[in-house]
């Protein structure tokens, strides 16, 4: 298979047409004649890339791509706008609510096949996604806070680590280790959105190291909110002796027995509004920092520094 596509358009006889056609070169399509249908359908599907009609009935076109680059699992799909009007404020509003590229019906299916496989291509060389979560990763995270900066946004990066991850999963094994990896990337995603935070960043640059972007008002109340939330389930990823004992105790790979305290999570927060920062690598080795003195308290606890 060359790909996912999800293909929206309100003329059924044109998904046909494109959907037999793009199956013939081994795509795999989903398609809609529904905006609304189509945010669902992303979210669920993951697409490598979308091909959405301009003009379509209640919800159009340039609003449904508003809505995916408004979403953590969709901002960063490729999506080509499709319509038969060849105006230039058309075209430059498509492009600026997110869209990578238009083509105008009626179309030639070789060129259509080009420009999919170009930018499902080019995707996949900038955006790197966590193989458990598939959150944005490093790569993503860094263009994103880069960007950021460069556009002058005023925000708070906080970095999340789930401290003594490693021996959770050296006790318990991947399987259960991503587990809980993906429990936080929920909770993470669910608080942001919980306080409002719809169009906020979320990646996982590391293995057990996470990336939200927030706004200076509203991190500190949001990392308590994440602190409290982690401390009140995380003995749920343990098994009832370790809960009794109130610690992990394993036999390592040596053979050795190891006890080590159950998983925190630790966020250290750093913000533009005081401090002038160039680039991620500087947002980055601050946070480092920050991180640091937030895991000297020894158990889960945030700090956030201007």
């Amino acid at each position: 298979m060359q790909g996912r596509i999800l293909f929206i358009d309100d003329e059924p006889e044109i998904l046909k047409a494109v959907k037999f056609y793009l199956e013939d070169e081994d795509f795999e399509v989903h398609t809609t004649t529904e905006g609304h249908r189509a945010v669902e359908l992303a979210e669920t599907l993951k697409p490598d890339l979308i091909i959405l009609d301009v003009m379509m009935p209640v919800m159009d076109g340039i609003q449904v791509c508003r809505q995916l680059r408004s979403r953590t699992r969709t901002r960063m799909i490729p999506i080509i706008f499709l319509t038969a009007r060849e105006s230039i404020e058309d075209k430059i509003k498509g492009l600026e609510a997110g869209g990578v590229d238009y083509i105008t019906k009626p179309f030639n299916n070789q060129e259509l096949m080009a420009r999919i496989k170009a930018h499902i291509r080019h995707s996949q060389e900038k955006l790197s996604s966590h193989p458990v979560t598939g959150l944005p990763g490093a790569s993503s995270v860094e263009a994103e806070v880069n960007r950021l900066l460069q556009e002058g946004v005023i925000f708070a990066a906080v970095f999340a680590e789930v401290d003594h991850f490693r021996e959770y999963r050296e006790a318990y094994g991947v399987s259960r280790a991503d587990r809980l990896l993906l429990s936080v990337a929920k909770m993470l995603e669910e608080e942001l959105q919980n306080h409002g935070e719809k169009e906020a960043f979320l990646g996982q640059p590391a293995y057990e190291q996470f990336l939200f972007v927030s706004t200076p008002q509203k991190v500190e109340s949001l990392c308590q909110k994440l602190v409290d939330r982690f401390e009140a389930q995380k003995e749920g990823f343990y098994l009832e002796q370790h809960r009794h004992r109130g610690e992990l105790t394993y036999y390592n790979y040596r053979g050795d027995l190891v006890s080590s305290p159950f998983v925190n999570l630790v966020l250290g927060g750093v913000c533009n509004s005081k401090r002038f920062l160039a680039t991620y690598t500087s947002v980055a080795e601050w946070a480092a920092q920050v991180l640091l003195k937030a895991r000297t308290a020894g158990k889960s606890s945030f700090l956030v520094e201007e």
